[in-house]
């Protein structure tokens, strides 16, 4: 989520914005309570059919959302959030058959979308071409990065695919790099040609492939305005992590944190008793969301104490206000249980509310806030106001219990945080 950083202090002028420079400041009381507003449509049946999807907040105020569609559009809201339009997206020198999923919005209000030219005989979210578009008039023209993104993995590497599938978020630092992941995996002859180690290990663990692959996901880097990228670096790979939101510290560009889901076969090295006993797991099998952090930038990545949540805990999303505040948002957890849970921090991801005054550092000991009962996936939530927020969340039309008005339809819920913590 990438909007204008707010504090008061000593004011410092860059190109495009101001950074206004304040301590980090403590919180004494981590008690609040979700208080849902209401839940309004956003985007009709009939429209999107996964809706994994990417939400920003224009610097104008604009909302948008991209809802991963057949036919590309954004849907967008000029009034917080109540009502939305749809918003075709027209690419130009883009190739056809594109398949539209990330979205992300500068500090100098620029558009981001990032895409892939569906391959032939593999599900739509595959394709063996990544493209960056970007448009600076509210998303009404975009204009599409010619920028090769398979040589910037690995010049010559012909067997690869980008796996559009998740919710995929720009971040900003205050210099202007923009960075935004996306998931690397071998075509399926590349992985016949080349296949994983038995048992599974370095360098690709489950993806097989040769050393200098960056399989798994990984993180481009811009520093001219998205007009080209490069400079990878991997997302703790050992976990095979995919699906990865992004999300930047305001008071620290290079503090980061990730979002992302988790899911690799047990090896034998592991003591699978103590695993599944430390990880909620059924089965000697990752299967969950999990939550890194970096500290430079998003070059390595940490695996916190407390940072995954249980078996089937995936489909993970994280927000992080201007106000410090951090929602990670995920299925609830165990198969079939179709709530999503929000898990809440006041203080930048180092403290999660759990009900105490002094809360919990660790993220999977937090209270589970239900946001909706039905749903199948989130996007990234964005604060409307101080502790009032919205989160989009997709009916999917084939779980249980979903009525009938609302299968297949993107509500946006509307809530706030009340307590001793929002005051």
């Amino acid at each position: 989520m990438l909007r204008p950083v707010k504090f008061s202090a000593t004011l410092i002028t860059l190109s495009c914005w101001t950074l206004q420079v304040s301590s980090v400041c403590g919180v004494d009381d981590h008690r609040v309570e979700v208080k849902i507003e209401k839940e309004v449509k956003i985007v009709p049946a009939g429209v999107a059919k996964r809706a994994m999807m990417s939400m920003v907040q224009h610097p104008d105020g604009t909302i948008f959302l991209n809802a991963q569609t057949e036919s590309p559009r954004l849907y967008k809201s000029s009034d917080n959030g109540k009502t939305w339009s749809a918003a075709p997206v027209k690419l130009t020198g883009a190739p056809p058959n594109q398949s539209v999923q990330g979205l992300g919005v500068s500090r100098c209000g620029r558009l981001f979308v990032n895409h892939v030219t569906k391959a032939p005989a593999v599900d739509g979210l595959y394709g063996q071409s990544l493209f960056v578009s970007y448009s600076d008039d509210g998303g009404r023209t975009w204009e599409t990065s010619s920028f090769n993104f398979g040589q910037a993995v690995k010049p010559g590497l012909p067997n690869m695919m980008f796996h559009e599938d998740g919710n995929r978020t720009f971040i900003e630092q205050p210099n202007g790099t923009l960075m935004f992941t996306t998931t690397i995996v071998p075509s399926p002859k590349y992985r016949e040609q080349y296949p994983a180690q038995q048992p599974y290990g370095p360098p690709s663990y489950e993806y097989g492939g040769q050393h200098g692959d960056l399989f798994s996901d990984v993180i481009f880097r811009s520093t001219d305005g998205g007009a080209t990228w490069g400079d990878p670096s991997q997302i703790y790979s050992d976990l095979n992590p995919h699906e990865s939101a992004l999300a930047i510290d305001p008071q620290d560009p290079d503090r980061i944190l990730v979002m992302t889901r988790i899911q690799r076969l047990g090896r034998p090295e592991e003591d699978a008793e103590a695993m599944m006993k430390k990880t909620g797991n059924p089965e000697h099998y990752w299967k969950q969301g999990a939550l890194f952090e970096s500290t430079d930038g998003g070059r390595t990545f940490r695996f916190p104490e407390g940072g995954f949540t249980q078996w089937y805990g995936h489909r993970g999303t994280i927000g992080w206000s201007d106000n410090n505040v951090v929602i990670v948002t995920h299925s609830w957890g165990r198969k079939g249980n179709t709530r999503r849970a929000a898990r809440i921090s006041l203080d930048g991801g180092r403290t999660w509310v759990d009900g105490t005054k002094s809360g919990t550092p660790r993220m999977n000991r937090s209270t589970k806030f239900q946001l909706a009962e039905v749903t199948g996936f989130t996007a990234p939530t964005i604060e409307l106001s101080r502790n009032r927020f919205l989160t989009a969340v997709y009916h999917y039309h084939h779980l249980p219990g979903v009525p009938e008005e609302w299968k297949d339809v993107i509500g946006g819920v509307i809530w706030h945080l009340d307590g001793p913590g929002a005051e």
